[in-house]
C-alpha cells in the first residue's frame, strides 16, 4: 500500500526544489567560472629531459646484465605517477604481468630519488624494460617512455648496481 501525499506537504517540497533550483542557477551565473584551458606560455609547456650525470657512463649492456632496483626523484612541482613495465623476475619468483605504477608527491624523492619496492617483493628493472611518468595535474607533462638501457633514462649506477632516474621541470 503507497503513502498518501498531503497537499500542504507536497506544496512545500515543491517550493523548496524551485528555491533550489533557482538558487543554483543564480549562483552558476554570478559566480566565475575556473580557467579551464592550458597556458599557451611555451615555458610552462617545454619538457625537460635531464641529460646523463657526468659521473655515469651509459654501460654497455647485454641481455641478463645489469639488472638492478630503481631508485627515481621527483624535482618538479607536480604530482607525478611512475608506471613501470618490467620483464625481469625478482628473488622471489614475481612476474609482472600488468604494470606496476607508483605516485609522487611534488618534490618527493629529492636529490637522490627513492627506492621502487612492492610490499612484499623487491622491483628488478634491466634492459628493455619501459618507465614512464606524468604529471597527474591535468597538466599534460609527461616523461618518457624510457626504455632501460636504450634511453638517457633511467642511467645505470654501477656502483650501487642500481637504476635511477629523477625527474625534471
Amino acid at each position: 500500500m503507497l503513502p498518501t501525499l498531503d497537499v500542504k506537504c507536497a506544496y512545500s517540497m515543491c517550493l523548496g526544489a524551485v528555491i533550489t533550483l533557482t538558487g543554483v542557477n543564480l549562483w552558476q551565473r554570478l559566480a566565475p567560472s575556473p580557467n579551464r584551458e592550458l597556458p599557451e606560455n611555451p615555458e610552462i609547456s617545454k619538457i625537460i629531459i635531464p641529460p646523463l650525470p657526468t659521473t655515469f657512463a651509459r654501460p654497455n649492456l647485454n641481455d641478463g646484465e645489469n639488472i638492478g632496483s630503481l631508485r627515481v626523484g621527483n624535482r618538479t612541482d607536480r604530482s607525478v605517477r611512475i608506471v613501470l613495465l618490467s620483464r625481469i623476475t625478482s628473488q622471489n619468483e614475481w612476474h609482472a604481468i600488468e604494470p606496476l605504477n607508483w605516485d609522487f608527491a611534488p618534490n618527493e624523492g629529492g636529490k637522490e630519488g627513492l627506492l621502487l619496492s612492492l610490499p612484499n617483493y623487491k622491483v628488478l628493472i634491466g634492459k628493455g624494460d619501459v618507465i614512464f611518468a606524468f604529471a597527474t595535474d591535468g597538466s599534460r607533462t609527461y616523461w618518457g617512455p624510457n626504455i632501460v638501457g636504450e634511453t638517457d633514462a633511467p642511467f645505470w649506477d654501477s656502483q650501487n648496481k642500481e637504476w635511477s632516474m629523477v625527474l625534471q621541470p
